[in-house]
């Protein structure tokens, strides 16, 4: 049986590279013996001579049963396994066997998965498009031969998943490409099937090149944003502030937040810049390249502006961006762009309020717009602080307001209705800048916006992309160019506390 393509010769002839005495070599050879019969129930057995043609035929012997050469090679190694020569058995004994990629079990389960997946029909399209990307395997359907499933029938997933099983892989830290297939499956589903998918990865994640659930939720992460479907958006924080007796000097710092605990990480070096025109050349510029960075992962990325009071009716929406190579827009027109308060994000005592109007706004999802828990401010109408307080403090019905006129700011807080609506928690606030005093404002604005409220950012993004129910609204009032949205809740920043720090300034009148 010597030869140098006979894989137990091979292996023998490794192992006999480890620096043992005779003696200490047929004991230890004894040793694994006794246990490959005491774990595979394999007949007890005698180490028969010295020579490697001899360790070569306890290696075939032990191959023979289940697990037998595993368990023979472990017990071997004791007293070696940190030795750079054990490192080579393994890896050779790991070349010349591979393990099954799956156990049993875990085969049986993704199979029936698959099956009644509502994406079965597209399963061979959807595996070719990720063995294509992979560059690792049979990237033609003529390729992939007939297989039985786990009852004996024919099964065109039992087929599919041999190719997967088949593909030569190796590479570290890197996710195999079954589970990439298996997130690109599950992303597309919707309901329990989607969760169930999600839990059979997160099983095998670690034997599959994922062996950090960071590294896994980055895998989704990816595999969402091809999909067009981000469950986890990056998001972009652009903090923009003016100093108060210099109102058109501006100060820009950004953050970058990713899906997951992570938190903020700084984006560019803080600047100050000396005209409003300089501002949003910095801001466009720092938001083309987080888009470039992010590449697939920019697909619904969230643009959130952390505005302080003097600032916050501040049309940062319609910042325009100029990529290269494409048509000059509105940052709003491509991505969700939100406004933060950030002197309600500054008072972690204004918190709970907010909160608990948030979690309502959570726990009833079809609360609409056009409801009563949204209120309307016509147009030249002034509200009071102090009954505005008054009635929020036991209100807590209130989650919206939509201002046909942006209220001013006139230089004190103290006496300022927006403050009192940050105050008093309410997550959702909509001002139509420069359009309000429109005859058909309130009417074609409820229009545009109309539908469940936890939805209103989406909504807001396709009507700045120009796309809504009512073209007039385009025409006349041009409403995609002049909708503000503050838009707080439970996803806040309340963890970016450490990275964002405090602001310099209050701010100044825009």
């Amino acid at each position: 049986m010597s030869g140098s393509h006979d894989p137990y010769w091979r292996l023998a002839q490794e192992m006999a590279r480890l620096r043992r005495s005779p003696a200490d070599t047929v004991s230890a050879r004894a040793a694994a013996l006794r246990q490959v019969a005491a774990e595979c129930g394999a007949e007890l057995r005698t180490p028969e001579g010295g020579t490697l043609e001899a360790l070569a035929q306890e290696l075939m012997y032990c191959a023979e049963h289940p697990g037998g050469l595993a368990v023979y090679l472990e017990e071997f190694s004791r007293g070696h396994r940190k030795t750079t020569t054990w490192q080579a058995v393994q890896q050779l004994h790991r070349q010349l066997f591979p393990s099954d990629l799956m156990e049993p079990h875990h085969r049986r389960a993704l199979h029936e998965l698959l099956e009644c997946s509502e994406q079965a029909p597209r399963l061979r399209a959807l595996a070719l498009r990720v063995l294509h990307e992979s560059g690792a395997g049979p990237t033609a359907p003529e390729d992939w031969g007939p297989e039985r499933g786990h009852d004996g029938r024919h099964s065109e997933v039992a087929a599919l998943l041999a190719v997967f099983e088949d593909l030569p892989y190796g590479w570290e830290d890197e996710p195999h490409p079954l589970l990439v297939f298996v997130e690109t499956v599950a992303v597309r589903e919707d309901g329990p099937l989607r969760a169930r998918l999600h839990a059979w990865s997160g099983r095998v994640a670690a034997q599959l090149g994922c062996r950090s659930p960071q590294r896994l939720a980055h895998l989704r992460a990816e595999v969402a944003a091809r999909a067009g479907r981000p469950a986890a958006p990056y998001r972009l924080l652009v903090e923009i502030t003016a100093r108060t007796p210099v109102p058109d000097v501006y100060t820009v710092r950004s953050w970058v937040v990713p899906p997951g605990p992570d938190g903020a990480r700084p984006y560019g070096d803080p600047v100050q810049l000396s005209s409003r025109a300089a501002m949003e050349e910095e801001v466009a510029g720092r938001y083309l390249s987080c888009v470039h960075a992010l590449g697939e992962l920019s697909a619904g990325m969230l643009v959130e502006f952390l505005l302080p009071r003097p600032l916050l009716w501040l049309p940062v929406d319609q910042i325009m961006a100029r990529p290269p190579d494409s048509v000059a827009r509105p940052i709003g027109a491509d991505h969700t762009v939100l406004v933060r308060s950030r002197d309600r994000w500054a008072k972690p005592h204004w918190r709970p309020r907010l909160h608990a109007r948030a979690d309502l706004l959570t726990t009833a999802p079809d609360t609409a717009f056009e409801s009563a828990a949204v209120r309307v401010v016509p147009y030249g109408e002034r509200l009071r602080p102090v009954e505005l307080l008054r009635q929020l403090r036991h209100d807590h019905e209130q989650l919206g307001w939509l201002f046909l006129e942006p209220p001013p700011y006139t230089g004190g807080l103290e006496g300022d209705a927006v403050n009192v609506l940050l105050e008093m928690g309410i997550p959702v606030i909509v001002a139509v800048r420069e359009v309000g005093e429109h005859p058909e404002a309130e009417r074609k604005t409820r229009k545009v916006l109309a539908g469940r409220l936890m939805e209103l950012p989406e909504r807001v993004r396709m009507l700045r992309g120009e796309v809504g129910p009512d073209a007039e609204a385009f025409s006349v009032l041009d409403l995609h160019r002049h909708i503000s949205l503050v838009w707080d809740g439970r996803d806040g920043l309340e963890g970016a506390d450490a990275a964002l720090g405090h602001p310099s300034t209050g701010g100044g009148l825009p």
